[in-house]
């Protein structure tokens, strides 16, 4: 049995979204069941159109947490405001449920936001073998992006301090409630995912306030468990591609100069400007953390506000079950199935035209290919015909040298030196 801590007046609300593997959710949260009291917290599971498998661990499983069961997809945006519904907390942390928040994982993002104003930290990300898997991540002009680690940025990996970051992972991000309720939520135009992180990280830069990497909050992250869904057809590595093409252009709009004049992206086929690439685009990060440190930050447009497509559409989005868990109203559940419905049908049309993008390639190389066997053939048809006109002639002049006709013979003797 995993029991939750029930404090009755909670500093934080973490919560925790779960719509995978049971083993997954059962490793988060038994990895968050152990956490440190020092920081009294709740928990809000959002079970995430689960499968009979995953409800029944949590339902049978699990105490002391708020459980919020959507019977549709609600993804990570429109699953974060859910969870703020029934929240309690002044701040409330995020964890995917493929991350595993080490014991003390709160204290440090606590101190940090306290210490610094900020109105959003986030963890270091590790990879189950140790090796640091993120600090943050790096926002270029064209609204792509690039993960702080050891590689791209060794300076920020090797420090103890908390580091600017233009955005970070919902995987484990501490965000100050009212920073929070300023800009509007988190922006569901971008559901289900991708843009939702980069998009809160962005409007809580704009509102003047730090978004912070802290060096000594860990959690160990999976990752890809979105690109792993076992009940639905929005799965798969490609995935994400859809989503940032479908999805950045309403961001870039949404943000503008804020975001087009930041640094150009790398050529990511010349794995050296990767680095002072990203270099380049930190050192505007800690710019924009100075200047809001001192005092002298203003916003370089209106704070532009999320919109709450989904959880606005009942008042309450979610409501008491009665059975010691909450549900998602119907309107906001039917709405999230519709859009589902239509992102399936994107999905399924975009890998049509990416297939027949890839079989019209490959038929032209194949037909390219074909040419170019014929070239060869025609080339080496040439060579045998050289080759045998070579060996004729040799033939020819042999018989010239051993036969009887003296007179050919010895002039040729004389023309070959002999």
């Amino acid at each position: 049995m995993i029991r939750l801590p029930t404090p009755d007046d909670p500093a934080v609300s973490v919560i925790v979204l779960l719509d995978g593997a049971a083993g997954l959710a059962e490793r988060c949260l038994t990895a968050l069941a152990a956490g440190e009291e020092s920081v009294p917290f709740e928990t809000v599971i959002l079970l995430n159109d689960p499968d009979p498998e995953l409800e029944s661990f949590v339902r049978e499983s699990v105490r002391g947490g708020r459980v919020v069961l959507s019977r549709a997809n609600a993804g990570p945006g429109v699953g974060w405001n859910l969870g703020a519904a029934v929240a309690r907390a002044p701040r409330l942390a995020t964890l995917h449920e493929d991350s595993e928040p080490a014991p003390d994982w709160l204290v440090p993002l606590m101190e940090t936001m306290d210490e610094h104003g900020a109105g959003a930290v986030g963890a270091r990300l590790y990879n189950h073998d140790g090796s640091l898997q993120n600090c943050g991540w790096v926002l270029f002009a064209d609204a792509s992006h690039q993960p702080i680690d050891a590689a791209t940025a060794p300076e920020v990996a090797a420090a103890t301090e908390p580091t600017p970051a233009d955005m970070l992972s919902g995987a484990a991000m501490l965000v100050d409630r009212e920073a929070v309720e300023a800009v509007g939520g988190w922006d569901e135009r971008f559901h289900p995912a991708v843009f939702v992180d980069i998009d809160v990280s962005t409007a809580i830069w704009n509102l003047g306030k730090p978004v912070l990497s802290v060096p000594a909050s860990s959690v160990r992250h999976e990752s890809h468990a979105f690109d792993r869904r076992g009940n639905s057809p929005l799965t798969g590595p490609r995935l994400r591609t859809v989503l940032f093409e479908r999805n950045s252009a309403p961001f870039l709009e949404k943000w503008g100069t804020f975001v087009s004049e930041r640094i150009a992206p790398p050529d990511h086929t010349d794995p050296a400007e990767v680095e002072p690439t990203v270099s380049a685009a930190l050192a505007l990060a800690r710019e924009r953390g100075e200047q809001v440190s001192s005092g002298g930050w203003r916003p370089p447009r209106p704070q532009a506000r999320a919109e709450p497509r989904f959880s606005r559409l009942a008042d309450p989005p979610v409501v008491d079950a009665g059975d010691g868990t909450f549900r998602v109203a119907p309107a906001v559940e039917a709405a999230l199935d519709a859009a589902e419905a239509e992102l399936v049908r994107d999905y399924c049309l975009w890998l049509v035209r990416k297939e027949k993008y890839e079989f019209d390639r490959l038929l032209a190389a194949h037909e390219e290919l074909k040419w170019w066997d014929g070239k060869a053939r025609d080339l080496q048809r040439e060579r045998d015909d050289a080759a045998r006109g070579r060996d004729e002639l040799a033939q020819r002049l042999n018989q010239i040298l051993t036969g009887k006709t003296w007179r050919l013979r010895t002039a040729l003797a004389r023309l070959l030196g002999r």
